[in-house]
């Protein structure tokens, strides 16, 4: 049985991560790492503790979906003791995300801006369509909850990466996030962000294709944080028995590149 630890449990993911794990017979939940120890999973019994360092018991995959302060903290550290990582958390800095590279040298490492098996199958689809729409204009527009940090979100960016690679250009050569003012007119070729933060959003995410005469538009909406924890704990079990390297949901899911 594969030994889960949630960086972050008393968080809404961390809740989401607990519920599903409480109904699988293939994994088990050992420990939790969380300074907040108020607001625990109702029923959660697990060990928790404030870092790594207080842990008795030492999972095989730890899930974190928290921010790059503390995933950065607890992250080197369960490289140390070759414990995999399954990382949801958003927002890094390019030294950030050095770091992330460097780890994964020692474990194995699964990324995803989100672990949704159907977010997954967008970011294949709208490489595919910004390769045959080569003239449409390309806005991105996502919507999350209110306590969401960074913007755009990690999955808006990965839709950007997704549709520059389809076009063959990088997305921070053609990237315009947010408009304001006076802008002129539409400069041709780039891919537009625009972000919502407003009430308990669990996040919607649409890319449109503008061309004259027609739009065609890729969304998805997700409902439920059950969604991306489903996705979180297959990518944990799919860790079991790999290589160090830094790998994705594509590579979990076999999706084609």
């Amino acid at each position: 049985m594969l030994k889960i630890g949630i960086v972050g449990i008393s968080g809404r993911m961390g809740h989401a991560l607990y519920d599903c794990i409480v109904g699988m017979d293939s994994v088990k939940l050992v420990c939790g790492i969380d300074r907040n120890v108020s607001a625990l999973p109702a029923g959660c019994r697990c060990e928790v503790a404030a870092d790594i360092n207080s842990l008795n018991n030492l999972p095989d995959v730890f899930i974190d979906f928290t921010r790059p302060d503390c995933t950065l903290s607890v992250l080197p550290e369960a490289a140390e003791r070759g414990i995999a990582y399954v990382l949801g958390t958003t927002g890094f800095d390019d030294s950030g995300k050095e770091g992330i590279k460097n780890c994964a040298e020692k474990i194995p490492l699964v990324m995803a801006s989100n672990f949704s098996v159907g977010v997954n199958l967008l970011l294949a689809l709208v490489k595919q369509t910004a390769a045959v729409m080569q003239d449409a204009d390309v806005e991105i527009v996502e919507a999350h909850h209110r306590y969401k940090v960074d913007a755009p979100s990690g999955t808006a960016l990965s839709l950007g990466q997704a549709a520059a690679a389809g076009r063959g250009v990088n997305l921070s050569d053609v990237m315009v996030a947010g408009r304001s003012g006076i802008t002129g007119e539409r400069k041709y070729g780039t891919i537009g962000f625009s972000s919502i933060r407003g009430g308990d959003i669990v996040g919607e995410h649409s890319v449109m294709f503008c061309a004259d005469g027609e739009i065609v538009e890729l969304k998805h909406h997700a409902s439920s944080r059950a969604t991306f924890a489903r996705g979180a704990l297959r990518a944990a079990q799919w860790l079991e028995g790999k290589a160090p390297g830094l790998y994705d949901m594509p590579a979990v899911l076999g999706l084609p590149r």
